[in-house]
This record gives structure tokens, C-alpha cells and sequence, in this order.
């Protein structure tokens, strides 16, 4: 079944998420970006709260984010995913060559995960096929879609369909898990092809306000269980077996 990551910015947040029953605890702070990075004090003291309860996910935003190799460096041991997104990054010529030092730089115990912008125009990232090809050749473990601008509606607002499902039968057969994420709220769950979705990212869904207010455990709870009342009940959690 499609497993839920729950993305928190601090262990209080972190702590709610685990009481709700996430799969994944994904750290990221709101304020920054749809990737913000938290600060590695707080990597720290997530996987600590967290002790190998659960696969801990950060955010370190973007490619072309000047403090990326800074953050890169101070990675804590425990992490089990790493996003990096490429916004900006059809205006650099060398993004392809940047990324794959990037992912050569991370730890080898942790999972690099792809990000794809279904807004990439407003993003001004690279497309999404081409993005999945690289990702595939650098051993990427994931595949996330996204929304860069918040403001401008959720996933299934900039992506047809056709479009998702193809997106995601390339990934999958790539060997990659599939995970999806753009202001995807409860009542748009009925509507996503779960059958093929490894994971479901979320963070405004499971926060008492927008997604800059706190996480409710009540709330990652209900999340959890309509998942798993619509995901295939026979298929278990890709996540699990890697």
C-alpha cells in the first residue's frame, strides 16, 4: 500500500507525526521553499526523537542554493532520504554535471531522491523525462513531483491525468519508488492512482492552519487511515523491502 511521509520542521512536529502514524518523517522548513532546508541542528535532533523508528527524509533545497555544499557536509548519520531540488536550473548550463557531484557527496548510506516540478516553468527546472533519465543513471532511489509555488494550486492542477500515470510507469520501471507530493489534501486522494504511488508527501494536509502552522497528530492519523482505506490492500509498502 502507498506509504505516507509527513515532512515536520522541528521534533515537536516530528513527534506528532510519529504519534499519527506516518511511514516516513521527512524534515523541511515551510518558510524556505517547497524544499527549505532545516538546519542540520535540527537534522540532529530529528533522528535523534526519531531513533530508527522510522526512515528519516530531509529536504536540502535546491541545487543552486548557495549553501548546499555546506549542508551536504553536515549531514548526521541516520538519514535514510535526501531531496535536492533543480529550480533555477535551466539557466545553468553545467546542472547535470552539478547534480551527479552533489549526489556523489552524499553519504553513502543515504538514498538520493529526484525531484520533478509539475509547475517547472514557474520552477524553471529541467523537464520531468529528462529528469528521470539522469536520476536513473545516478542511482537516484526516488522519484518526487512537486509544486514549486505553492500559490498556484495543487499537482492535478498542473498535470492531466495521462500525464501522471505516464510519469509514474516510467519511473516505476526505471526501479525507482514513485512518490508524490503539490498541496494534496485529503479530498484529492480518491483521485490519484494510488495502485501506483510508493509514496504520498504531504505537509498542509496534516497542519492545523496552512502548511507554515504546527502538524496535528490528529490529523496525520485520519490521512493515514483514508490512505490506507483507498490504497490497494495487497500490494505492501515498496519502502519496506528496499
Amino acid at each position: 500500500m502507498t506509504g505516507l511521509l509527513v515532512s515536520v520542521r522541528d521534533t515537536r512536529e516530528a513527534a506528532a507525526a510519529l504519534r499519527g502514524g506516518a511511514d516516513v518523517i521527512d524534515i523541511k522548513e515551510p518558510l524556505h521553499g517547497s524544499l527549505g532546508a532545516a538546519t542540520p541542528a535540527c537534522w540532529r535532533n530529528v533522528v535523534r526523537l526519531v531513533d530508527q523508528r522510522l526512515p528519516v527524509s530531509v529536504a536540502l533545497g535546491e541545487l543552486a542554493d548557495s549553501l548546499l555544499t555546506d549542508r551536504l557536509a553536515e549531514l548526521p548519520a541516520g538519514i535514510f532520504f535526501a531531496k535536492l531540488g533543480l529550480a533555477g536550473c535551466v539557466r545553468q548550463p553545467d546542472w547535470e554535471a552539478r547534480w551527479e557531484q552533489a549526489i556523489a557527496s552524499l553519504p553513502a548510506a543515504v538514498r538520493p531522491v529526484a525531484v520533478v516540478y509539475a509547475d517547472e516553468q514557474r520552477a524553471e527546472a529541467p523537464a520531468a523525462q529528462r529528469i528521470v533519465a539522469l536520476a536513473a543513471e545516478l542511482g537516484c532511489q526516488a522519484v518526487l513531483v512537486d509544486t514549486f509555488d505553492k500559490r498556484a494550486g495543487s499537482l492535478l492542477e498542473h498535470w492531466t491525468e495521462q500525464r501522471l500515470l505516464g510519469h509514474l510507469d516510467e519511473v516505476a520501471q526505471a526501479g525507482m519508488l514513485t512518490v508524490l507530493a503539490g498541496s494534496l489534501e485529503a479530498e484529492l486522494l480518491p483521485r490519484l492512482p494510488l495502485d501506483r504511488v510508493d509514496l504520498l508527501a504531504v505537509r498542509g494536509a496534516v497542519c492545523r492552519g496552512d502548511r507554515t502552522t504546527a502538524v496535528d497528530p490528529r490529523r496525520v492519523s485520519q490521512l493515514a487511515q483514508q490512505l490506507a482505506r483507498l490504497s490497494p490492500a495487497d500490494l505492501p509498502c515498496s519502502l519496506l523491502s528496499q
